[in-house]
């Protein structure tokens, strides 16, 4: 039984003595008896909601970074005057396994070459005798504004014959400007894939003693 039922019946009790101990005379207090009891409360009270007491974690998403991802360093360039020749406007290097002799030359057509160990790979080209009898070729060459092509040619033009060429590191780049605005050319070598000269508009050439990209 709750507290408020075991109230009630204290007061109908209460109230039952006192009459009873009254006399027996019609102008004594009449007892009180209580009929409308309360309902007695079942229900539990609240509890708070777990989502409304717990503060807000709406997400807003990972957070974003705002440092840069570090860049890839740029390719140290040479210096154009370390490998320059005797002659006005020829640049030489060699590259650092010694398999190739190449050389820049700023013309009216900027030129670039190689001699070496070309790859078995390589095609056969018109001779330079007056037969022109198709031969191995003996150099690599690229002329700016046209594609690169295996040629055999009659003199080395691309070897440095007044003193022994300057070799160029493994990935720095050798960048000789042109005589015309689009006339400059820039050689590089990789121990893996060999020596690499372009011109400005996307002709140049790849070449080791193994294989070969011309473009």
């Amino acid at each position: 039984m709750t507290r408020v039922g075991c109230a009630a019946m204290a007061v109908v009790g209460a109230c039952l003595l006192t009459a009873c101990g009254s006399s027996g005379g019609g102008d004594g207090p009449m007892a009180t008896v209580i009929t409308d009891r309360p309902t007695p409360i079942t229900t539990a009270p609240s509890v708070p909601s777990a989502t409304s007491a717990a503060p807000s974690t709406t997400a807003t998403g990972a957070p974003t970074s705002t440092t840069a991802a570090p860049s890839s360093p740029a390719a140290a360039q040479a210096k154009p005057q370390d490998y320059a020749g005797k002659a006005p406007g020829w640049y030489y290097f060699s590259s650092p396994s010694g398999k190739f002799e190449c050389g820049i030359a700023v013309l009216e057509s900027s030129i670039a070459g190689c001699h070496g160990s070309l790859p078995e790979s390589a095609p056969e080209v018109p001779g330079s005798g007056p037969s022109g009898t198709a031969v191995k070729p003996n150099s690599v060459q690229l002329i700016a504004g046209s594609p690169a092509k295996f040629e055999s040619l009659g003199d080395p033009k691309f070897h440095r014959f007044d003193g022994p060429a300057e070799a160029l590191p493994y990935g720095e780049v050798l960048s000789v400007a042109g005589s015309g605005s689009t006339n400059g050319l820039r050689c590089t070598v990789d121990e893996q894939t060999g020596v690499t000269c372009t011109d400005q508009v996307g002709h140049g050439f790849t070449v080791s003693d193994e294989d070969f990209d011309l473009r």
